[in-house]
């Protein structure tokens, strides 16, 4: 069973290399191992050596949790609990965080709270090693609607890349040893959407939105490779990115004004370029993952009031596909089956290809509100909502 390191599992695009996944489940749902109360939040779970690492709002005290839990049973083994500083402008209506899912690096843990204060902890006991407060050190850009920090920190070539959204550098890198910073980006805003790490054209590149769009980094230096501009009313994109293949990429965006294109990127050295191939209204996505297999990709397709299960030819736009009934899914793929849990708390296990949807089964497993990405470590899938945290065989 691979390792759950990062946002996005082992490879970081949603993918699991398993076997041995159920054909169907008994009535009610695979079978529950463990359930234990949980704060609110939305960080999804990490895993390592039989050890679950998350973070969650206690509701009672108002603190933050970083949160180790033994695997096998969902019992506590350490949390480490501070204050964080709920910002006048913060929207209330989707809870006050955390956000952002936390990145292990050898023996330690790197959170970030919903007020951007980044906490390097001890992986085997919570000890606090080092923390940076990014409001306090590069200002915060006021967004048009604010819900707290919530991009997900990310691991390159042994450094912690921390989008920042700051007056003075949009994103950092520190070193995880001792917390210096080893580079920072030029000014700039962040959204919402999950940071992504790949190659494009042979070249590392690290992804993330602007208010004004998608922009791709040199993750050794921070310099800007390139930047697209995409209109949007408020400039809170959520979707994350998804890559098509060494030249293409997937920008998904919400609401009335959002939609889905196709993005050649090219390029050599330090000069690179973005080019809209396609853009699709129909295609647009929000807070929710999109997963490529082949020339299609595949997941919630939709706005924040409709979203339909879909899959479209990347190359085209062309939907192959749409199935009702499963609205706002987190989405999975291992053991060549789909696994994906909508907001309402329904787990479903299906296979897919561009001729098909073929639904083997399905079942509510939460009672609240489920929008925190599922973690499958062999064939144990980890879960949470917003009051609970829960292992399934």
């Amino acid at each position: 069973a691979a390792d759950w390191l990062q946002w996005g599992g082992p490879k970081g695009d949603y993918t699991v290399d398993v076997e041995g996944l159920a054909e169907s489940w008994p009535e009610g749902g695979p079978p529950r191992l463990w359930q234990r109360p949980l704060g609110e939040g939305y960080p999804s779970i990490l895993s390592k050596d039989a050890r679950l690492y998350t973070m969650y709002r206690d509701s009672e005290s108002g603190e933050e949790v970083v949160v180790a839990l033994d695997a096998d049973t969902g019992a506590t083994i350490w949390e480490h609990r501070y204050t964080v500083e709920i910002w006048d402008d913060m929207v209330r209506a989707f809870g006050l965080g955390p956000n952002a899912t936390p990145l292990i690096v050898g023996d330690r843990i790197v959170a970030i709270s919903v007020a951007g204060e980044v906490r390097c902890l001890d992986l085997a006991t919570g000890e606090l090693h080092w923390k940076h407060d990014l409001p306090e050190e590069y200002g915060r850009r006021s967004r048009d609607e604010e819900y707290g920090y919530s991009a997900s920190p990310l691991l390159y070539d042994g450094k912690v890349i921390v989008m920042v959204g700051g007056d003075e550098h949009a994103v950092v890198a520190y070193d995880p040893s001792n917390g210096k910073t080893v580079w920072k980006s030029a000014p700039g805003g962040v959204s919402y959407a999950p940071p992504l790490l790949t190659t494009l054209g042979g070249r590392d590149q690290y992804l993330y939105f602007s208010p004004q769009g998608a922009i791709g980094l040199d993750p050794a230096t921070g310099r800007t490779l390139w930047f697209h501009e995409i209109e949007y009313d408020n400039g809170n994109h959520l979707t994350g990115m998804v890559k098509c293949d060494e030249r293409h990429v997937w920008v998904g965006s919400q609401f009335a004004t959002g939609g889905g294109r196709l993005l050649e990127i090219s390029g050599e050295g330090d000069v690179w370029s973005a080019k809209q191939l396609w853009f699709e209204t129909h295609l647009r996505a929000s807070h929710w993952t999109a997963i490529r297999r082949g020339d299609h990709i595949y997941g919630s397709i939709g706005g924040n009031r409709v979203s339909l299960m879909t899959a479209f030819n990347w190359k085209t736009g062309e939907i192959a596909w749409r199935h009702r009934g499963f609205h706002k899914a987190q989405a999975l793929y291992a053991d060549d089956k789909l696994l994906f849990l909508d907001e309402d708390g329904i787990l479903s296990l299906a296979r897919v290809s561009p001729e098909k949807f073929e639904l083997l089964a399905s079942a509510e497993v939460t009672d609240s509100v489920s929008w925190s990405l599922p973690t499958l470590v062999g064939t144990t899938l980890y879960l949470r909502d917003s009051k609970q945290i829960l292992a399934l065989d």
